[in-house]
């Protein structure tokens, strides 16, 4: 009979000779999959604020040039990471708790500074400075991080890396730092 690979086996990250092969853990796919929506979401804004650029200069606030830059950059920081986080590139892990922090700290700096908000009207100081889904805002970002924190310092995810040494005779996992 013909052995083909299993669909996962067939993803798997090339494993150097005499090494153990570790399988891409499920919290390592949806955290590749979590950076594409957000790659994807400012490839688009890149896309559109250079497409309409002639609009988007006509509308007072914001630069053209600040939407298609940052667009750019997060998209290109995206586009590496997922593929590292994808692919089991050792570099992954440090880049994608670097990327998350920053990203984060970029997401709220612009939420407070550069979105269109009202100053004035009801609502006291707290609108003044802060949009009106906040609250919501405050807990994705706090759920993002916190999922990035666990997965990233499970055990089976170092092993993955090749941050962690895999046991051959018993295939667990020691999650000492190499």
């Amino acid at each position: 009979m013909d052995s083909k690979p299993t669909p996962i086996e067939a993803v798997e990250a090339p494993a150097p000779p005499g090494a153990i092969s570790v399988r891409r853990p499920l919290s390592v796919t949806i955290l590749a999959l979590g950076v594409l929506i957000i790659t994807v979401i400012n490839l688009t804004r890149f896309i559109l604020s250079v497409r309409d650029w002639s609009f988007l200069a006509s509308q007072p606030g914001v630069s053209p040039l600040y939407l298609a830059l940052s667009g750019f950059v997060w998209a290109a920081v995206g586009t590496l990471l997922a593929w590292g986080l994808w692919s089991a590139r050792p570099w992954a892990p440090r880049l994608m708790q670097a990327g998350a922090l920053t990203y984060a700290l970029y997401y709220w700096l612009d939420l407070l500074f550069l979105q269109d908000h009202p100053v004035s009207g009801v609502g006291g100081v707290l609108k003044v400075v802060l949009p009106t889904s906040w609250q919501f805002s405050t807990l994705v970002t706090v759920i993002c991080l916190a999922y990035m924190a666990w997965t990233l310092g499970r055990p089976k995810v170092k092993a993955y890396f090749g941050l962690a040494r895999v046991e051959p005779a018993t295939g667990q996992v020691d999650d000492q730092n190499r």
